[in-house]
């Protein structure tokens, strides 16, 4: 898990109007990914199926699956006139496997089967959602408390109190959006009150079987300066007796976005390469590209009949880029590049998979334990440790690998594994250019990525000179309705500059690609190039805004693309600072965040670029990249300082 604080969301509810959303987005819409997010749950109790849910005002509560992402996640919950559509159905769920929590339910769409989810973290105005149920945005969460609902049974009126929300919290209709507010449940009336409809099939039951998933998360609102927030995971316990992964090898996946993940470490000491693994009774494990999202992470790992097939291929990496621990190794496919790894956070059955090494989605990960492994470098009935969890095995359960708590010391015959001799051992190269900024414990987090990051996490990025820039390759394919959504302009922010150049001291310009980044142009580096007036050269200097409200300090934001400079510690060495979606929220809906902000007085237009999200930092030119040094704030270098020219 990435153990961090997390400050500088705002709860804008105090401070910033709420902005104005447009329900229907006209999504294009990924049959695979809702597939995979959206389950019906057919072993839960239902209160309620099909049923209308009307306002004190008699309008009903409506979604428009178009209104969200490619996911059908992150859709807004309208008030509309009743008219019985399917898009005004819900059922209301009292156990299941996404709630395990007697006097809750959950409030689900009978169209998409997305959950009813208040998320404090995101912008006012935007923080009731539908939502994959269990909080995970690929539909593998468990029971997360942002989807939770008091509920003692009848049609209402009652009110809508979110258990995260610490019993001073009450859904309610602001304007046509189901919004929220503060308030006394007990004494909650008019727009805080919702009723049921009797047209709805009550008490639906069937078995709640799978539903002993154990939540042990809880979530917190974020509040500028001194809130931090929780993880929206839920975090479910192993079960020795959950069924496998079902590898269906039919995801589409986005050439771009895999070669930016899955990247092969040239630089690592290989103990083994193309190397079967084999279980105890002398099947291999297996992967299926196709079996996971877009970009070839949270790919599940089968057991099957050894074939010599290239899915049944790995690498034991026992130094590199990702691996900086002696006494580890990394189980790397050879075939989609991807690092073994155990993630507890996810539903039981479902925490081993394989994702980008570093443990970030993108492929920017640094180094992570919840992908290193023991490793002595013994190869015949060796158990596969994770370091992210004691007194825990991996093991074939029942054809997916999975985990179970064992004595790591005397392992089952079932928890051992045999990497196969007949496979080239030993393939090392230097191992020189493996050192990592961090050895910090990082796992993959949720699908709505935070860039937002405070003083105290990992380490920064050196000065040394040595650090190339990575290519502004220009290469990848955008979606537009995503980038539409992700980059914003604020039209109501106060600009101290616009479409102004900021030169570096020997007269270059900071630019960006908007091609150079992911689908939703985030995590575009900034590279220093000869001025030439061009749009992708072009900042603006904001002081206030949506995304600042801190005095003496100011976002600088690109002209094209309304990405903001973005500083981010937890990112490997040299790509740390990046252009990322204003408010430091991948899709868009981020509020303020301090590794966005930079100090600024307005005094002067040549000046120190300093992130408030650390101290003694300053960014420089490296070689043609944007990055970061340890610095002098008082008395920057030459090649520390910008100046703004417009």
């Amino acid at each position: 898990m990435i153990f961090t604080t997390i400050i500088a969301l705002l709860n804008a509810g105090l401070a910033i109007s709420a902005p104005v959303y447009h329900p229907s987005r006209d999504v294009t819409l990924d049959p695979t990914a809702v597939a995979q997010a959206q389950v019906r749950d057919d072993t839960a109790s239902r209160a309620f199926s099909a049923a209308q849910i009307q306002t004190s005002s008699g309008q009903c509560l409506a979604v428009d699956p178009a209104s969200g992402d490619f996911r059908e996640n992150l859709i807004p919950i309208q008030a509309v006139a009743c008219n019985g559509s399917d898009t005004q159905q819900w059922d209301i769920i009292t156990s299941g496997v996404h709630n395990n929590e007697p006097g809750f339910a959950l409030v689900v769409s009978t169209l998409t089967n997305g959950c009813l989810n208040f998320d404090p973290r995101r912008a006012a105005g935007n923080q009731v959602l539908l939502f994959s149920c269990g909080g995970r945005a690929d539909g593998s969460g468990a029971v997360t408390n942002s989807q939770l609902f008091t509920f003692t049974g009848g049609a209402g009126p009652l009110p809508l109190v979110p258990q995260n929300g610490n019993n001073a919290t009450c859904l309610t209709v602001n304007g046509d959006l189901l919004d929220q507010t503060t308030c006394d449940p007990t004494t909650a009336s008019g727009d805080e009150l919702f009723t049921i409809s009797a047209s709805g099939s009550q008490s639906v039951s069937e078995s709640t079987s799978a539903s002993t998933l154990t939540a042990a998360e809880t979530s917190s609102s974020s509040v500028i300066p001194s809130a931090t927030t929780a993880s929206v995971e839920a975090i479910a316990t192993a079960s020795s007796t959950a069924s496998a992964s079902v590898a269906t090898g039919t995801t589409v996946l986005d050439p771009a976005a895999v070669a930016q993940a899955q990247v092969r470490d040239d630089t690592a000491t290989r103990a083994f390469s193309a190397a079967e693994i084999q279980t105890s009774d002398g099947q291999c494990l297996s992967v299926d590209a196709n079996s996971g999202d877009f970009r070839e992470n949270l790919i599940p790992i089968t057991v099957q009949a050894c074939d010599g097939s290239a899915g049944q291929q790995w690498d034991v990496i026992t130094a590199g880029v990702h691996n900086n621990v002696n006494g580890t190794a990394l189980v790397v496919s050879t075939l989609t590049q991807g690092c073994l790894n155990f993630d507890p956070r996810r539903a039981a059955g479902d925490q081993v998979i394989l994702f980008s090494c570093g443990g970030r989605a993108d492929g920017s990960g640094n180094v992570t334990s919840s992908q290193l492994f023991t490793f002595t470098g013994a190869s015949s009935s060796i158990p596969l440790l994770p370091t992210n969890q004691a007194s825990t095995c991996l093991f074939n359960n029942n054809g997916n690998l999975d985990v179970t708590t064992c004595d790591t010391a005397s392992p089952d015959s079932t928890e051992l594994f045999t990497i196969s001799a007949s496979e080239t051992t030993s393939s090392s190269a230097s191992a020189s250019a493996t050192l990592v900024a961090s050895s910090a414990s990082a796992t993959p987090s949720s699908a709505e990525a935070i860039a937002s990051t405070s003083s105290t996490i990992l380490s920064t990025a050196s000065a040394s000179s040595t650090i190339s820039a990575p290519a502004s390759t220009g290469t990848t394919v955008l979606d537009p309705a995503a980038v539409a959504q992700a980059q914003v302009r604020d039209d109501t922010a106060t600009r101290a500059f616009s479409a102004a150049e900021i030169q570096t001291s020997d007269g270059q310009c900071l630019s960006v690609d908007a091609n150079s980044g992911d689908f939703r142009e985030n995590l575009i580096p900034i590279t220093t190039q000869t001025c030439d007036g061009s749009a992708g050269q072009q900042w603006d200097v904001i002081t206030a805004g949506v995304h600042n409200n801190v005095p003496g300090t100011a976002l600088f934001v690109s002209t094209l693309i309304e990405g903001c400079l973005n500083f981010d510690p937890r990112r490997a060495t040299g790509n740390q600072v990046i252009l990322f979606s204003c408010g430091g929220r991948a899709d868009g809906s981020g509020s303020v965040t301090n590794s966005q902000l930079f100090t600024f007085t307005g005094n002067s237009t040549t000046i120190p670029l300093l992130p408030t999200n650390q101290a003694d930092t300053c960014l420089f030119d490296n070689n043609g990249n944007l990055d970061v040094t340890s610095c002098d704030t008082a008395n920057p270098e030459a090649d520390e300082i910008f100046t703004i020219v417009s």
